[in-house]
């Protein structure tokens, strides 16, 4: 458990090294504020079409929210 919570957090934090599609966010406050961190991360233009969360506890009733958002290839604007 320990191990899965280690290589969870060190995904986390490069959020802006994260595969292409995917932005990754973290926060301790709500899941709201982790896409609201991965959002920074999606290109601009780009179109988000899931985003999934995970609750982790790393204490008793200590609980870290993992957010990862995906998306579709950034397009353009027409000039």
């Amino acid at each position: 458990m320990a191990t899965r919570l280690l290589m969870l957090l060190m995904l986390v934090l490069v959020p802006t090294a994260a595969r292409a599609g995917t932005a990754v966010g973290e926060s301790i406050w709500n899941k709201a504020a982790a896409i609201a961190v991965a959002m920074q991360s999606v290109p601009p233009w780009a179109q988000v079409t899931a985003t999934d969360c995970d609750e982790v506890e790393v204490g008793t009733g200590n609980y870290h929210y993992l957010c990862r958002v995906t998306y579709s290839d950034p397009v353009s604007p027409s000039r």
